[in-house]
């Protein structure tokens, strides 16, 4: 995957929220690293685990997770011959018991979690070494018990230091004694047992001074009559090391010889630490699993981006089917860049086997790499401007997307020439669209928009504006194109009434409606024609029909609405398909929309004009080939052989009677529009 879209979509602060949820530090490593997974079946078996990981938490289990401790530098001493100490000898034992423990503990869990359950056979408890280390060791220190030599030393000592302690306390306890120490109590100095003696009366006790305080007026003595024990002491401590240190070496042995094994032990612990801290992250971010598909097909339902807070409004997004590229269009505060990041995030997080912040029914595709420009691509060190950043990414995009990738594009053509910047913006998109990936992209081109309009395969969609408190609403309305709202940006932003006021007019000078987006036969339709883009019909009809014209979006200037034509290129909002005017509208306003090869009867207030039959095909054009399959028209021109054939059986009106099908033979004052059938 992409590192640079790893950024732009923030996917490292999902992952550092994954990380708090784990409990130790071999988990937190997973999931610092946790990469989106590019295999559909193992991106399911991952959501699967998440999913087992929450039921069993959302049950209120407690989960024996306590033998997680990172004992890996502890086994690379054993391994190169280092010899542990009991405490640390004692870790080890901790963490191989909890394995057993957690063990046991999943396999319980079978019914409930199986996939989950299936790791924990590989745990190995390794019983006999836990327990053999438990047994020489008492705490932080080797046990008596550890070998039948150290028991005996040990006793040793405490029979020379019972003696020693006995002789020392006849002095404190002496009147001859008394006036001559310091303190009435025997300390150790060096590990020598001494006597507090005023610096004075130094000379009334035999002995070797060890040791004297800061001030000099105290010197520490071992009185000669202890010294000969205090030796066999030492010895008998110098004894009790060195079998303290054979007992160690043998433990640290038989750890450095089940290191692998360990390892193991570790390596599956810290799997179940991401896994269950992928579930506390799916219970705090109210998630739920996504279905998982491998077509391109992504459908987001009341998807919320989980780095937001506060009140987060959730989008709904439908991408990959009928449509490929979606260009989304609105207010620059309208929470556009906020849509194209959940998108790309919530497909991240879902290949890595994260629950997503959405409904349930949601379903996300796996795809090889989520490509993005979002954000200013400005580069001091490469002498980039903006516009220069954002085209060396989307050369790098257009050079990398395929069919299996998701590209997106934040206002794209932006930093230039408005013309030109939409000229490119169309380009860029049309040629992702040739590569098959899914594209979702935000611009303010009217250009642009159009294109959506023109484009199979395309699709427009809006940020929610509410036209009446003028307040964007950041839900996202598919189907339909949107505007600018560049003018009430402005005045939330401070800008005087008076520079909005004078705006207002040069929009009115230019043809361009008050909301901020050109009409469509404002200045903006150029690049359009420079491209050779068809442009939608503006033309009137008389008082008799003061309706706006189909597609017409957001206020501006009153159009009224020309009359539809057969072969009129158009769309059906409800559904967002394209196709052509078969039927015209009868006196409820039911027209006939030929598309996809079946007619579809819908109310004209649900139609959309795209671009008018005027401008889409030449002077005596067959508009047959359009309203018509191939085999409707064979039997049209069937039915008008049988016409000249069957004179005779024509009645007054003018009508062929076939017996399945009527057709209208009277005098039309254009031949090339095709009979109604």
């Amino acid at each position: 995957m992409d590192a640079r879209t790893h950024d732009m979509l923030e996917y490292d602060k999902i992952r550092v929220q994954l990380a708090e949820e784990t409990l130790s530090g071999l988990g937190r490593e997973l999931a610092l690293e946790l990469s989106p997974l590019r295999s559909t079946a193992a991106v399911r078996a991952a959501i699967a685990e998440t999913t087992e990981a929450r039921t069993i938490l959302a049950a209120g289990a407690q989960i024996p997770l306590w033998g997680l401790a990172d004992v890996r530098p502890l086994l690379a001493r054993a391994e190169k011959a280092g010899v542990l100490n009991a405490g640390e000898l004692v870790r080890i034992a901790d963490c191989l018991r909890g394995c057993g423990e957690f063990r046991r503990y999943m396999a319980s869990k079978q019914r409930h979690a199986p996939n989950l359950s299936c790791y924990a056979e590989g745990l190995v408890p390794l019983d006999d070494l836990t327990a053999e280390v438990y047994h020489s060791t008492d705490g932080a220190r080797v046990a008596d018990r550890a070998s039948p030599r150290l028991a005996r030393i040990r006793k040793d000592m405490r029979i020379a230091d019972e003696r020693i302690k006995s002789r020392l306390q006849s002095f404190l306890t002496s009147p001859q004694y008394r006036e001559a120490l310091q303190d009435n109590y025997v300390t150790m100095r060096g590990e020598r047992y001494t006597l507090p003696i005023k610096a004075s009366h130094r000379a009334r006790i035999s002995g070797t001074v060890v040791d004297s305080s800061h001030s000099g007026m105290t010197v520490y003595i071992e009185p000669s009559v202890i010294g000969k024990l205090t030796e066999e002491l030492h010895v008998l401590r110098s004894q009790e090391e060195a079998e303290e240190y054979q007992v160690l070496t043998a433990l640290t042995g038989l750890i450095s010889d089940e290191s692998p094994a360990i390892k193991r032990n570790l390596e599956i612990m810290a799997v179940y630490d991401l896994a269950f801290a992928k579930g506390r992250l799916s219970l705090a971010m109210r998630a739920e699993p996504a279905e998982v598909s491998e077509d391109g097909f992504i459908q987001l339902l009341g998807a919320r981006h989980p780095l937001l807070t506060g009140e987060v409004v959730p989008v709904d997004l439908v991408i990959g089917e009928r449509y490929r590229t979606l260009i989304i269009t609105g207010p620059n505060t309208g929470g556009k860049t906020v849509v194209l990041k959940t998108a790309g995030l919530l497909t991240l997080m879902a290949q890595a086997g994260l629950h997503i912040p959405a409904k349930e029914g949601s379903i996300v595709s796996v795809f090889a790499q989520v490509l993005a420009d979002i954000g200013d691509s400005q580069s001091i060190e490469q002498s980039l401007s903006t516009f220069s950043g954002h085209m060396s990414r989307i050369a790098g995009i257009l050079g990398a997307a395929d069919a299996n990738s998701l590209v997106l594009l934040d206002e794209i053509g932006t930093g230039t020439d408005p013309a030109e910047g939409a000229a490119l913006a169309m380009a860029v998109l049309e040629q992702l669209h040739v590569s098959g990936c899914v594209t979702i992209a935000s611009t303010h081109y009217s250009d642009v928009k159009r294109l959506a309009d023109e484009r199979g395969g395309f699709i427009n969609g809006r940020m929610d504006f509410d036209a009446e408190t003028l307040r964007p609403l950041y839900s996202l309305v598919t189907g339909e194109a949107g505007e600018s709202q560049a003018l009430w940006i402005a005045s939330r932003l401070g800008i005087s009434e008076a520079v909005l006021r004078r705006a207002r007019q040069y929009l009115g000078e230019r043809g361009v409606a008050d909301s901020g987006g050109p009409t469509r036969e404002g200045a903006a339709t150029k690049p359009a024609e420079r491209l050779r883009t068809p442009r939608r019909n503006e033309e009137t009809l008389g008082a008799e029909s003061p309706k706006q014209a189909p597609g017409a979006e957001g206020p501006g200037p009153s159009h009224s609405r020309r009359p539809w034509r057969l072969g009129d290129s158009v769309s059906i909002e409800t559904t967002g398909e394209q196709g052509v005017v078969a039927v015209l509208p009868d006196e409820r306003g039911e027209m006939t929309v030929f598309c996809r090869r079946q007619r579809v009867r819908v109310h004209e207030r649900r139609v959309k004009l795209i671009v008018g039959a005027e401008h889409l095909y030449p002077d005596g054009y067959d508009l047959r080939t359009v309203l018509f399959t191939w085999q409707e028209r064979q039997t049209i021109h069937d039915m008008r052989r049988m016409r000249d054939e069957v004179v005779n059986a024509s009645d007054t009106t003018g009508w062929i009677h076939t017996g399945r099908i009527e057709v209208d033979r009277r005098p039309s004052d254009d031949d090339s529009d095709p009979p109604e059938v």
